[in-house]
């Protein structure tokens, strides 16, 4: 964990960051849990997993009723020397923070680290030990990576296309920075967080300017809105309308109308402290949440940690609850859709 420093400015960070992503969440109210439903095979694409019990990503088939078993997992990835990888980076890599999938490559983030890879084979295409707690990662069309860190307070955008271990960046600074998601529609960078000049908790867009070589970052203040609860975690495509997102935040999740700048609540009964959000193609919701803020905490559940769960819980559309896929000792963060469109 990362000391946290009590200034006056600080506080409501410290909050934050008792209740956010590697931090301890609060305690929920009760959440009158579904009933117990037999597994039913979900069809749609594979869902990647940043599981920190395994210090791995790990690709799931959601047809498979039980994930326990062998056959259901289909992709594991860690760093190593046979992959290109440095002792350091493999060391501070603890299971992720973040995964996407674009085009023949993947791009992850941890919190010591972030990494663009080939995918399937997983080799290392650049690789950068970044200090501020990264949370996020997009890997831009032209081939620079684009991230979030929680404790540095910034957005850059690394230079990775100028080669495998590239320094150059640019930052955009904002507090608790949670997540960064390309939009090739409009061509800007999705982000959340808090503005530092007044604490507003926001979402809003940067524009990537510059050459590939040397990037810049600016706000395209248009887009700028006040998020309804605290704290902007997620964001993430809205697979069939190019004009929505979804984004979460530690008090809710919401759908964000692009051409409105609104946000309302999703279908999925305005669930606390979702860490990662989205939806298959054909509609289904699929989410990850804390065991930490269920209550009652399942049976089975995250033993590591207290931002991290064993149980992937399955929505229709509309929100109804269709079922999970529980993991024995999983401590699951994030989940991302394996599909390589960016919306």
């Amino acid at each position: 964990m990362k000391k946290m420093i009590l200034t006056g400015a600080a506080f409501a960070l410290v909050v934050f960051q008792l209740a956010c992503s590697k931090k301890q969440g609060a305690t929920a109210p009760p959440d009158n849990p579904p009933a117990i439903k037999q597994p039913e095979p979900y069809p749609g694409l594979p869902l990647a997993l940043t599981n920190d019990a395994t210090r791995r990503i790990e690709i799931y088939d959601p047809m498979a009723v039980d994930w326990n078993t062998a056959d259901a997992k289909k992709w594991s990835w860690s760093p190593t020397t046979a992959l290109g990888f440095s002792t350091d980076e493999i060391n501070r890599f603890g299971g992720g923070t973040d995964f996407k999938v674009r085009k023949n490559y993947a791009v992850m983030s941890d919190n010591g680290m972030a990494a663009i890879m080939t995918y399937p084979a997983g080799q290392r295409v650049w690789a950068k030990i970044i200090s501020g707690n990264v949370h996020s990662a997009e890997l831009l069309p032209n081939g620079n990576i684009a991230l979030a860190a929680s404790d540095g307070n910034w957005i850059r955008v690394y230079a990775s296309s100028q080669g495998a271990n590239s320094s150059t960046y640019a930052a955009f600074p904002l507090g608790a920075a949670h997540a960064v998601l390309w939009d090739p529609e409009l061509s800007v960078l999705w982000v959340t967080g808090q503005d530092q000049s007044n604490n507003a908790h926001i979402l809003t867009a940067l524009a990537v300017g510059g050459t590939d070589a040397l990037p810049e970052l600016n706000e395209v203040k248009q887009y700028r809105v006040t998020l309804p609860t605290p704290w902007g975690h997620e964001i993430s495509a809205y697979y069939g309308n190019k004009n929505l997102l979804w984004v979460t935040t530690n008090g809710g999740e919401y759908v964000f109308d692009k051409s409105t700048k609104r946000l309302s609540m999703a279908p999925t009964n305005n669930l606390t402290f979702v860490k990662g959000m989205g939806n298959q193609p054909n509609g289904q919701i699929v989410l990850v949440r804390p065991d930490a803020n269920k209550n009652p905490r399942p049976p089975v559940s995250c033993s590591l940690n207290n931002w991290s769960s064993s149980t992937i819980d399955f929505y229709t559309a509309g929100g109804q609850h269709q079922g999970s896929r529980i993991v024995n000792g999983a401590c699951f963060y994030k989940i991302k859709i394996v599909y390589d469109n960016y919306q």
